[in-house]
């Protein structure tokens, strides 16, 4: 979904349940963005991350449908799900499609003009990592995705996200393992393509 048409939404749907949910917390990080980012495509970056994350988490909660999320169906929600749930899934995703992402990392550091410490301060504080978000990255997710691959991750991102939203979190089922490295991958995808484009209109 376009940028500008995804944060039109945000705002029309106030006082809904997605809004109440979800929206408020994605709404709150393109605010964060556009103060912290120094240029162009720091800012496109950091919405694309944003507005994959919440249609991949607002899909799974059911408030929302943008994302085809249904071998998840059979899996009971919590009854009620606190906003240090939501942007607890919310954060895991995201660390996800950096995780993919970082195999792309020279062409995401040159795009955004910044190093690699101030990428991770810059997304860390954009998106309001705990410290605890982000020594699951450094120390669990990205050597599961070394060792393991995208099923690695899968199963990692999928039982963390599982365990924040919904009351059974068993394993993922081939289904549900193929229908989330899908997702990650096509929106892993969509941020590397931004950068790649800029770099090509750029030269």
């Amino acid at each position: 979904m376009p940028i500008i048409t995804f944060l039109q939404d945000i705002f029309s749907a106030v006082k809904g349940p997605y809004h109440r949910k979800v929206g408020r917390h994605t709404q709150r990080f393109c605010s964060r963005a556009v103060k912290r980012s120094t240029n162009q495509m720091q800012r496109k970056t950091f919405f694309i991350v944003a507005i994959c994350a919440d249609e991949f988490i607002a899909s799974l909660i059911g408030v929302d449908n943008k994302k085809q999320v249904e071998p998840f169906k059979g899996r009971t929600l919590q009854q009620k799900i606190s906003k240090k749930q939501v942007t607890a899934a919310l954060r895991m995703y995201m660390s996800a499609i950096l995780t993919l992402v970082s195999a792309q990392k020279g062409l995401l550091l040159q795009q955004m003009h910044l190093d690699e410490q101030q990428l991770l301060h810059t997304w860390c504080s954009i998106f309001e990592y705990l410290p605890s978000d982000m020594q699951l990255f450094n120390d669990m997710m990205l050597p599961e995705y070394q060792q393991g691959g995208m099923e690695g991750l899968g199963k990692l991102v999928g039982h963390h996200i599982l365990s924040q939203l919904f009351m059974d979190n068993g394993p993922l089922s081939p289904a549900e393992m193929a229908c989330l490295q899908k997702i990650m991958v096509e929106d892993a995808t969509a941020v590397v393509r931004t950068l790649q484009l800029e770099k090509v209109e750029a030269v």
